[in-house]
């Protein structure tokens, strides 16, 4: 006979189910695994807010001035402009920069040290780019808490004589600095480096706006007839020598009809029927300059002359100013403008106008080729500069 198993729940097998502790390990899982996508949205929310919030300027707006070397001011205002392209934030704020041109480095350095007039002189700069680290010296002199840190240059030119073409053919490659003294003093000299008829050398020392190219040749002519090897000593540049040598400079010096060096150059292009009755022969004036006086020439009226020895630069320095009226904002501002600034596809803008950088520089015109620079002359100490500049534009 058969038999059925018992369905009742006294003698039957039980029916078979999940485990608890297996549900409650995977509701943990999934608990903890909602809990760390929980925490990454929220900092990814956190990051995102503090994105927007510096995007919305969350501490305001502030625009930056940089007084800067008229020369320099047409490129930095363009790059001044594509910077603004990047929207960039500093501190919280968004910021512009605004260049100024400096029409007088001398009457900057001056305000700068003493009281400055927003009137006359407009907001005071964050930073100030002159030609030459000439009025930066002055300035540290002066007043050298107005200065933060140590400046650094932007571009380069280096100090050439701007002469006639017939000048240049007899007497390029063959002139030293420490020759120019002498040259300028004496009457008749230039008949004996073969120049008969054209009397002295002519040479003008403008001392007006633009002019540090004086204060640069002056430079290197006390490193030559001190036969210094490294940089020019404060001792040697307070010497009697250098102290006749540079008089000589300024005493036998042609005025420019404009004070500045670029107004000399003309007198001398203006006179290439005959070079020789020109009432100036040469004049020091930066590189850069000289390529923008001349740069649509189709013939030369003008030449480059490069005096043998090492060769003075004009180095562009950012300085850095400190003062109630600069912000950190503004100083933050300016080191990164300045980075941006000195990036290849910005410099370009800069060295298409003459000055030098690593960048590629214009084309050789008929009277400015760029040649490389053998020796550049080592910048002079502080107190040297300082001594230098007295001579030659007086007392501060």
């Amino acid at each position: 006979m058969a038999h059925h198993r018992s369905t009742g729940s006294g003698g039957g097998i039980r029916s078979r189910g999940v485990s608890r502790g297996l549900v409650f390990a995977l509701l943990s899982i999934i608990l903890v695994a909602a809990i760390i996508v929980a925490w990454q949205h929220l900092g990814d929310r956190i990051d995102r807010e503090a994105d927007e919030a510096a995007g919305s300027c969350v501490e305001g707006r502030e625009t930056v001035t940089i007084r800067t070397d008229a020369d320099l001011a047409p490129g930095l205002t363009e790059i001044a402009a594509n910077y603004a392209k990047t929207n960039p934030v500093v501190r919280d704020h968004c910021v512009t920069v605004t260049i100024r041109p400096d029409a007088d480095a001398k009457i900057t350095a001056d305000a700068l040290a003493g009281t400055w007039d927003d009137a006359s002189m407009g907001t005071y700069p964050a930073a100030w780019i002159p030609q030459s680290s000439v009025w930066a010296a002055n300035l540290s002199a002066v007043k050298p808490t107005a200065i933060e840190g140590t400046p650094r240059s932007l571009v380069t030119s280096p100090v050439v004589l701007a002469v006639s073409p017939a000048f240049n053919q007899q007497l390029g490659g063959k002139l030293d600095w420490s020759q120019l003294p002498t040259l300028q003093r004496r009457d008749a000299s230039l008949a004996d480096v073969g120049l008969p008829g054209w009397g002295s050398l002519r040479m003008a020392m403008p001392t007006e706006q633009q002019s540090d190219s004086s204060a640069l040749a002056a430079q290197a002519v006390a490193a030559q007839v001190t036969r210094t090897t490294g940089a020019l000593t404060t001792q040697d540049a307070a010497s009697e020598r250098v102290r006749f040598s540079v008089q000589a400079l300024l005493e036998g010096a042609p005025l420019s009809p404009d004070g500045t060096p670029a107004g000399a150059a003309r007198i001398i292009a203006e006179g290439s029927g005959d070079p020789s009755s020109t009432r100036i022969h040469a004049v020091p004036i930066t590189e850069q300059k000289l390529y923008q006086e001349t740069r649509n020439d189709a013939q030369a009226r003008l030449a480059e002359l490069l005096p043998t020895g090492p060769t003075p630069v004009a180095d562009y320095p950012v300085v850095r100013l400190t003062d109630d009226r600069v912000s950190d904002v503004a100083t933050d501002t300016v080191a990164d403008f300045v980075e941006f600034a000195a990036q290849p596809d910005q410099l370009r803008l800069l060295t298409a106008l003459g000055f030098r950088g690593d960048a590629p520089l214009p084309a050789a015109t008929a009277t400015v080729t760029f040649p490389r620079t053998p020796s550049p002359m080592p910048s002079p100490e502080p107190g040297a500069i300082v001594a230098i500049n007295r001579l030659v534009y007086g007392p501060a």
